[in-house]
């Protein structure tokens, strides 16, 4: 870090002090960009609250770190002072009273802006030496009581609009998308979403709990429920099963006879993803877990919603059934959609009886296997998530049923992310 070097007797000069607040600057500057990466910007506080009254949103304290230039203009007197130095290095900006902005627009998602320049305030008539009359000081330099600016100040003003501005010497940074409706009246029941350039603090990253979230193993979920989300997660990571179908049933003694082998059931879709969250408002993480097919029905679908919407979904497994007298189909694959990483179609059960001709109605496996394979007199249960359940062959007598086995519910697993 640079300092200025001053010495005893030598006549002070504006441009040491001007000195020692650039170096003092441009040493933070590194070093922030040693801890941040230069090119990051960083914004803390500056809480946005929707007003319940009215178009407008309040925007509190807070500061932003962003890359600026040292001194974009000359500091100091014309006569002397510093030049401009527009070398770049990170630099702190700040925004010390909660301000009321009007909302320019509804029926748009609008962004609010941060504007971060440096400008010169704090205007005050200083004293200067009279070097005609050393006994003798002047108001100003001139001696007419010209107010001078005693401070260069990193500053933030705000904008809301539907695209970025693009102002001359400021750094501008997205802080909140909001989604005004067509018909408001009030800013109520609006949302703010905050952009990235809110990021944990660095004090978060040194703690064995940000290690153990960061490191969070899967959990599973089997019965339908809300997710809590923890309050230092921004995404979930979550993988959809739908229910297996179940297997067909039976009611012949022989193929000859009618309906003797039935079809296995469908295994359930799976869908994967990874999508972002907010902790900061009280939208609710809803899990739907499909439940397994009994003989001859179709497995549930399982899904997640985030704040209402669908994020993704496993349609269940369809059931083994006979298309006819003497002729069984396994039950097709559950599709799956919403998936960020995939949606994949789940398998397709085994057919049963085609005509004279015998085959082994067994269920198709899920992601885990388990499938219920087919059994005289009463199908197989499936065993694992998804899987699909076994066709019965062969009844007791002439039109008595036995029952295809069931298919296995299905599953959601998520993990929060930081």
């Amino acid at each position: 870090m640079d300092r200025p070097i001053v010495y005893a007797g030598s006549v002070p000069l504006d441009t040491d002090l001007l000195r020692l607040g650039r170096y003092a600057k441009e040493g933070l500057g590194r070093l922030a960009s040693v801890l941040l990466g230069s090119d990051t910007v960083t914004a803390t506080g500056l809480a946005c609250t929707v007003s319940s009254e009215s178009l407008s949103v309040a925007i509190g304290p807070g500061t932003i770190v962003a890359p600026y230039a040292l001194d974009w203009t000359r500091i100091g007197s014309p006569s002397a002072g510093l030049d401009a130095a527009p070398v770049v290095t990170q630099c702190l900006f700040h925004h010390d009273e909660e301000i009321s902005l009007d909302i320019p627009l509804t029926g748009a998602v609008v962004t609010v802006y941060a504007v971060c320049r440096e400008a010169d305030d704090c205007n005050e008539v200083l004293p200067f030496f009279d070097a005609d009359d050393p006994d003798r000081t002047m108001a100003g330099p001139d001696n007419r009581g010209k107010a001078l600016p005693t401070r260069r100040a990193g500053q933030i003003s705000f904008v809301i609009a539907t695209s970025q501005p693009d102002l001359y010497g400021a750094v501008v940074v997205p802080l909140y998308r909001l989604d005004v409706p067509s018909s408001a009246a009030t800013m109520s029941g609006v949302v703010p979403r905050p952009a990235e350039a809110f990021r944990p603090r660095l004090a978060d990253y040194a703690t064995i709990d940000f290690v153990q979230q960061i490191a969070q193993s899967h959990a599973l979920c089997f019965a339908s429920q809300i997710l809590t989300i923890p309050a230092w997660a921004s995404h979930v990571e979550l993988r959809v099963i739908g229910a297996g179908g179940g297997g067909a049933s039976s009611s012949a003694v022989s193929a000859e006879s009618g309906s003797f082998s039935g079809g296995g059931g469908g295994a359930g879709g799976d869908a994967w993803g990874i999508y972002r969250v907010d902790p900061r408002h009280s939208a609710a993480l809803s899990v739907t877990i499909g439940l397994g097919g009994g003989p001859d029905n179709r497995g549930g679908t399982s899904f997640v919603t985030y704040d209402g919407t669908l994020l993704l979904s496993a349609e269940g497994g369809g059931a083994g059934q006979f298309t006819g007298p003497q002729n069984a189909s396994g039950g097709s694959g559950g599709s799956a959609t919403g998936g960020t990483l995939w949606s994949l179609y789940g398998g397709c059960g085994s057919d049963g009886q085609a005509g004279t001709y015998v085959f082994a109605g067994n269920g198709a496996d899920g992601p885990w296997g388990g499938a219920g394979r087919a059994g005289a007199l009463l199908g197989h249960n499936a065993t694992k998530y998804g899987a699909g359940g076994g066709g019965a062959y062969g009844a007791r007598a002439e039109g008595q049923t036995s029952p295809g086995g069931r298919g296995f519910q299905g599953c959601v697993i998520y993990r929060f992310q930081r």
